[in-house]
C-alpha cells in the first residue's frame, strides 16, 4: 500500500479547514511538531479510514470536540490500481435523558478508472471492510506490527526475558493459529476419549445381557407349553358360556317382549284417553254449529238494522260537511276582501303623507296645489280611508265568527266519521263472521257427526286389544321369572372365563417378553460387532489427534517456524545494525541453549558482540540497544509482512529518538536512508529539532486555537 492523499475533517485534532496532503511529492518525508501538535493523529487517520481502528476507544471519541460528525478521505495505491476510500462518523442525539443515541457511520470504497474513480463499495460496512483487507492483503495488525513502528512498540521484542521472547516472536508471526489447532486436536482427542470409554462401557453391559440367553430359551419352551394347555381349557369353557348366553338371550327377548306389551297397553290406555277427549270435542262443535245455524237469522236481520242507521247518519254527514266547505269559502273571500283593502288604505296614507308636505302636487296630474285644494282632496282620501277601515273590521270580526263555527263544525263532522266508520265496520265484519260460522256450521256439522262415530267405534276397538294385550304380558311374565337364576351362573362361568384368559394373556405376554429378550439378545450381538470396530476406529482416531496436538504445540510446527524464521531476521538485523554501526555491533539469536545437567532448553537469547566482545543486550547503552530494538524491528516487520504475503512498499516510524546522541541520531538517518530503496515511503515522526533538520522533505504539524494543520516543506 503507497500513500497518495489523505483529506481530514473534524478528526481529532483536525478541524474543516485543513488542506489535503499529497503523498506522490516525496520519497522520504519527515513528520514533524511538538508534542501534542497531532503527528500521530496523521497516522491515525490512516489506519481509521481503512480499517476503522485508532488508538481511541471508540469512534465517536475521535471526532473533534464540539462537533457531531467526522469524515477521512484516503486514496493509496496497490500495485497498477489505484483506490479512495471515504469513511463517516456522525454522533447520535442526545435523548430527553441526557443519553445519546446510536450514531451513523459510512464507509465507501471506489477504483481508479480512466473515466474517474468508479464505486466498489460492498452491500454492508462489513464487506466493503473486507473487500479493502483483500486488497491490502492485511489486516490492521499487520500493519502496526510491520509497516507501522508505535510509540513504545520497538522494544517490545528485546526486552522481554529470554525464555519470552519465543513467545513474542510467535505472536508477532501469528503462531496462535496452531494454538488454537493444538487446542482443536487436544479437544477431538478429548472426544474421541471418551468416546472410546462409552464403547468400552458399552461392550462390558452388553456381554453382561448376553450371558441370559440360555435362561431366555429354556423359559420360552415352558411358556409354550403351558399356554397349549391353557387354550385347550379355553376353548371348553366358551362353549359352556355359549349355551348360558342363548337361554339367556332368549329370555331377555321375552323380556323384551313384556316391556314392548307394557308400552303397548300405556299407549292403548293414552290412546283411549285421546279418543274419549276427541269424542268430547266432536259433541261440544256439533252443539255449536247447531245454535249458529238456528240463531242466524235473527242476528243477521240486526246487523241489517244498524246498517241502515248508518246510511241515514251518512246522509246527514253529507250535509255538514257541505255547509263547513261555504264558510271556509266565506272565510277565503272575506280575507281577499281584507287584503285588498288594506293595500289600498296603505295607498291612500301614502298620498295624504305626500299631500302633508309644502309645494304638494296633484297625486292624478302632478300639477301643484293650493291650500284649499289639497285640503279638499286630503279630506276626500280621509273619508275614504275612514270608509275602507270600517269595511276591514266588519270583515275581521265576521272571520272570526265564521272561524270559530267552522272549527265547532269540523269537530263534529270528525268525531261523526269516526263513529259511522267504526260502527260500519263492525257490522261488515259481524256480518261476514255471521256468513262464515253459518257456511261452517252447514259444512262441518255433518262431518263432526260422522267423526264422533268413528271415535266411539275406535274405543269399543281400543278396550277389546287392551284385554288381549294384558293376558300375554301376564303369561310372559312367568317364563322370565327364571332369568335371575340363569343371570348368576352365568355370571359365575364368565369369571371362570375371564380367570383362564387372563392366565392365557400372561403366558402370551410372558411369550412376548421372552422372544422380545431373545430379538434383543441378537441385535446385542450385532451391536457388539459393530462397537468393537467402532472402537478400534476411535482408537486410531485417537492417536492421529494426540500426534496432531503434539505437532501444532509451541515444540512442534511452532518451534520448527520460528527456527526457520530466525536466520532471516537475524541477517536482515545485522545488515541495518552494520549501516547503523559501521559493522562494530553484530547480534546472534539463539533458540536453545544447554543446561547444567547437560540438557537442552528452548530459549531466545539476544547475544550483541561489538569491539569489546559478546554481551547480554541488557548491558548496552539506551542508544546502542535502541539501533538493536530499531534493527530487529524492521527486520520482523518485513518478516511479517512477506509471510503474510502483503508487500510492504510503505514504513512509518512513529518512535522516539531522544535515547540517541548526535553521532548516533546521524547513523540511525543513515540506516533509514540506507532501507529506503527497499520501500517506496518512508515516513519518519519525531519531535527533535536536530533529527528533522535531516531530512530535506518534511511535514510540519503545527497547532493553533482553531485546532491543528500542517504544511508540506
Amino acid at each position: 500500500m503507497i500513500p497518495i492523499k489523505l483529506a481530514l475533517r473534524n478528526f481529532m485534532c483536525y478541524r474543516d479547514d485543513v488542506p489535503p496532503l499529497y503523498f506522490e511529492s516525496f520519497h522520504v518525508v519527515c513528520l514533524c511538531g511538538d508534542n501534542g501538535n497531532g503527528k500521530s493523529a496523521l497516522l491515525d487517520a490512516i489506519t481509521w479510514a481503512l480499517w476503522g481502528k485508532a488508538r481511541a476507544k471508540s469512534d465517536d471519541d475521535l471526532i473533534h470536540l464540539g462537533e457531531g460528525e467526522m469524515e477521512v478521505e484516503f486514496e493509496f495505491a496497490v500495485g497498477p490500481n489505484s483506490y479512495r476510500v471515504l469513511r463517516k462518523r456522525a454522533k447520535g442525539k442526545l435523548t430527553k435523558g441526557g443519553q445519546r443515541g446510536t450514531g451513523q457511520s459510512l464507509l465507501e470504497l471506489q477504483v481508479a478508472t480512466p473515466e474517474g474513480f468508479s464505486p466498489i463499495t460492498g452491500n454492508t460496512i462489513g464487506e466493503t471492510q473486507q473487500r479493502i483487507i483483500e486488497i491490502l492483503r492485511m489486516d490492521y495488525q499487520t500493519f502496526i506490527n510491520s509497516a507501522l513502528l508505535l510509540q513504545g512498540r520497538a522494544d517490545e521484542f528485546s526486552m522481554k526475558r529470554p525464555g519470552e521472547r519465543k513467545e513474542v516472536l510467535a505472536n508477532i508471526l501469528g503462531l496462535s493459529l496452531y494454538d488454537d489447532l493444538e487446542k482443536l486436536a487436544k479437544d477431538h482427542s478429548k472426544e474421541k476419549e471418551i468416546e472410546q470409554r462409552n464403547r468400552s462401557d458399552n461392550l462390558v453391559r452388553i456381554e453382561q445381557q448376553l450371558e441370559k440367553k440360555g435362561d431366555y430359551e429354556a423359559e420360552l419352551q415352558e411358556t409354550q407349553a403351558a399356554i397349549s394347555m391353557i387354550s385347550s381349557d379355553v376353548g371348553k369353557q366358551e362353549s359352556a358360556l355359549t349355551l348360558l348366553r342363548q337361554s339367556r338371550e332368549a329370555l331377555k327377548f321375552k323380556e323384551q317382549q313384556h316391556k314392548e306389551l307394557g308400552r303397548q297397553i300405556e299407549q292403548a290406555n293414552q290412546q283411549l284417553q285421546y279418543l274419549n277427549v276427541r269424542a268430547k270435542e266432536h259433541r261440544t262443535r256439533i252443539e255449536r254449529y247447531e245454535k249458529v245455524l238456528s240463531s242466524y237469522d235473527e242476528d243477521f236481520a240486526n246487523t241489517k238494522t244498524r246498517l241502515d242507521d248508518l246510511t241515514r247518519l251518512e246522509q246527514d254527514l253529507g250535509k255538514s260537511r257541505q255547509r263547513a266547505e261555504e264558510l271556509s269559502n266565506r272565510i277565503h273571500y272575506l280575507q281577499s276582501t281584507n287584503s285588498q283593502l288594506k293595500k289600498e288604505m296603505e295607498e291612500l296614507k301614502g298620498k295624504l303623507d305626500l299631500l302633508g308636505q309644502e309645494e304638494a302636487k296633484c297625486p292624478l296630474c302632478g300639477t301643484e296645489l293650493g291650500v284649499e285644494g289639497r285640503e279638499r282632496i286630503m279630506a276626500t282620501y280621509e273619508s275614504q280611508g275612514r270608509d275602507k277601515g270600517d269595511i276591514y273590521r266588519v270583515n275581521l270580526s265576521e272571520i272570526q265568527q265564521k272561524e270559530g263555527e267552522l272549527r265547532k263544525l269540523r269537530q263534529e263532522v270528525s268525531k261523526l266519521e269516526t263513529m259511522i266508520t267504526s260502527e260500519r265496520s263492525q257490522c261488515e265484519r259481524r256480518s261476514e263472521v255471521l256468513e262464515r260460522e253459518r257456511t261452517e256450521a252447514e259444512k262441518s256439522l255433518p262431518q263432526e257427526r260422522e267423526a264422533l262415530t268413528h271415535a266411539q267405534k275406535a274405543t269399543e276397538d281400543l278396550h277389546a286389544s287392551l284385554q288381549e294385550n294384558a293376558e300375554k304380558r301376564k303369561a310372559i311374565l312367568a317364563e322370565i321369572e327364571a332369568l335371575p337364576r340363569l343371570e348368576e351362573k352365568l355370571n359365575q362361568a364368565e369369571v371362570a372365563y375371564r380367570q383362564l384368559r387372563e392366565r392365557e394373556r400372561n403366558c402370551q405376554d410372558k411369550l412376548v417378553e421372552i422372544q422380545t429378550s431373545l430379538h434383543r439378545c441378537a441385535q446385542l450381538e450385532i451391536e457388539k460387532k459393530d462397537n468393537l470396530k467402532t472402537l478400534r476406529s476411535v482408537t486410531e482416531e485417537k492417536s492421529i489427534y494426540d500426534d496432531l496436538a503434539t505437532a501444532f504445540s509451541k515444540k512442534g510446527i511452532q518451534a520448527m517456524i520460528i527456527e526457520s524464521a530466525l536466520p532471516e531476521i537475524e541477517e536482515e538485523a545485522n545488515r541495518l545494525l552494520g549501516r547503523m554501526t559501521d559493522n562494530r555491533m553484530h547480534l546472534r539469536i539463539e533458540s536453545q541453549r544447554d543446561t547444567q545437567k547437560g540438557g537442552i532448553i528452548e530459549t531466545l537469547e539476544i547475544k550483541i558482540s561489538d569491539e569489546l566482545g559478546t554481551r547480554n543486550y541488557e548491558l548496552f547503552s539506551g542508544g546502542e540497544t535502541f539501533r538493536v530494538n530499531f534493527a530487529l524491528r524492521i527486520a520482523l516487520s518485513k518478516l511479517l509482512a512477506r509471510r503474510a504475503g502483503a508487500p510492504l512498499p510503505t514504513l512509518i516510524i512513529d518512535e522516539g529518538f531522544g535515547t540517541q546522541d548526535s553521532t548516533g541520531r546521524e547513523k540511525l538517518v543513515e540506516a533509514i536512508n540506507s532501507i529506503q530503496d527497499d520501500f517506496e515511503k518512508i515516513l519518519v515522526i519525531t519531535h527533535i529539532e536536530e533529527l528533522k533538520d535531516a531530512f530535506p522533505v518534511r511535514i510540519e504539524v503545527t497547532k493553533t486555537e482553531d485546532g491543528s494543520t500542517f504544511s508540506l516543506n
